[in-house]
């Protein structure tokens, strides 16, 4: 399904974090020149043959204008991923939502416009976007309320994207990606539900459930996702928006089963109240990224968690007992 990009230059703006690293590895793995851009880079040691080492790294901050322009310097490809806000804590600081997101966005287009860059690719989101569906599966053509400013920033990315084709040409592309999950995901943040549960059961803590459990989320592999990115490359059909996701919902209680079933026992739940910014249901329609981009997802949610979970079994297995008793 990936296609050849042997040569292509591209930027990766957040390409230290989950989808970024994963990108990262899927457009070298396809012969693409890879820059990324993090507030953070990894360290790269000299000499050291890793994929790390094969991408050209740049330190700093996603608001500063000629770390920008030197980032986008004889590019043809450059995918946006960065936001420094979650959907849970946006509300908080709506200004600064707007300030540390939009702001630099647009900074950001109005130097690849002149940089000579083909294409921007942007990653928004499949569920803070639409807001509670009215219709389930949500179409890309369903009603855009976000309910939290994550959703309303996403939404005004994807505006000034439409406004810069249309005054200056330049060429872009929107993934409205679900819920990402896989291998490696970081369970210690707020978003990535599947990478905490597993991490709290192997380390036998409780599970934390926002609710009673039967909030209903579209799951996709981060494989499926990047497979979705590689192709958006090359696509010059009339449309221009996807909803990445797999068409097929799952409640946390349904992912707390098929963990169960991993684990061989029961494992202890916690319920807490629920958070005004959790739609109760958010399924995505596909078919439009299955008719245009070629695309649909290959894996199913039952072998990706397995996956996730062997390898959590692995990494308790090296750590000394007396580092994995919960704190009290």
């Amino acid at each position: 399904m990936r296609p050849d990009l042997t040569g292509l230059r591209c930027l990766i703006m957040g390409g230290s974090g989950f989808i970024g690293s994963n990108l990262c590895r899927g457009l070298l793995a396809s012969g693409a020149r890879v820059r990324a851009l993090a507030r953070n880079p990894p360290a790269v040691i000299p000499g050291e043959n890793s994929w790390q080492s094969r991408v050209e790294w740049l330190g700093g901050n996603f608001s500063d204008g000629e770390l920008m322009r030197r980032s986008l310097a004889d590019i043809d490809v450059a995918f946006h991923l960065i936001s420094t806000t979650i959907p849970a804590t946006s509300n908080a600081d709506v200004r600064l939502d707007v300030s540390s997101n939009i702001l630099p966005t647009l900074q950001m287009l109005e130097a690849a416009k002149t940089s000579g860059v083909r294409k921007v690719i942007y990653v928004s989101s499949g569920g803070a976007i639409y807001g509670i569906p009215e219709t389930v599966p949500i179409t890309e053509d369903h009603p855009t309320n976000p309910i939290c400013a994550y959703g309303v920033h996403k939404l005004a990315v994807e505006k000034y994207l439409h406004l810069f084709h249309y005054l200056w040409k330049l060429e872009y592309g929107v993934l409205r990606i679900s819920n990402p999950y896989g291998i490696d995901q970081p369970f210690n943040r707020p978003q990535g539900v599947i990478a905490s549960f597993l991490h709290k059961v192997v380390t036998r803590e409780p599970l934390e459930v926002w609710g009673d459990g039967s909030v209903i989320r579209d799951y996709v592999h981060i494989n499926d996702v990047i497979d979705a990115c590689l192709l958006l490359i090359g696509h010059q059909g009339r449309s221009r928006i996807f909803n990445i996701g797999t068409g097929e919902g799952h409640s946390l209680l349904d992912l707390i089963q098929i963990i169960e079933r991993l684990n061989g026992a029961p494992v202890a739940v916690g319920f807490r109240k629920s958070r005004p910014v959790d739609v109760p249901v958010n399924v995505l329609d596909i078919h439009r990224a299955i008719t245009e981009l070629g695309w649909r997802p290959t894996t199913k949610i039952e072998d990706g968690i397995r996956r996730m979970f062997e390898q959590s079994v692995q990494q308790r297995a090296a750590v000394p007992e007396t580092r994995l008793a919960p704190s009290k």
